[in-house]
């Protein structure tokens, strides 16, 4: 096959991950940081992790806790405020 002929591969552009402290501060490459800096930010991204996980677990848990509290307050109201009982009169 002549060069002409082969197919061209596909490149997929990988973009270098970076860092920046505020909207418009300055990007840093992270491949260009110092040893220090990307463990620091390994532990920042765990820690970050570990964070969003129990934020999301916390949403959970209040959301079973309100459903498990609006149960109970059906029940007491069931309880305190009982539905009249309808009376079926039978004619003779």
């Amino acid at each position: 096959m002549s060069e002409e002929n082969k197919p061209e591969a596909e490149v997929e552009s990988v973009e270098e991950p970076t860092i920046k402290f505020s909207d418009d501060g300055e990007v840093y490459k992270v491949n260009d940081m110092p040893n220090e800096a990307k463990a620091l930010l390994m532990r920042w991204n765990d820690k970050n992790k570990i964070k969003n996980d129990y934020t999301i677990k916390a949403q959970n848990d209040i959301d079973d806790l309100n459903r498990l509290m609006a149960s109970y307050e059906v029940d007491m109201r069931n309880i305190l405020e009982p539905a009249e009982e309808k009376k079926i009169e039978v004619s003779k």
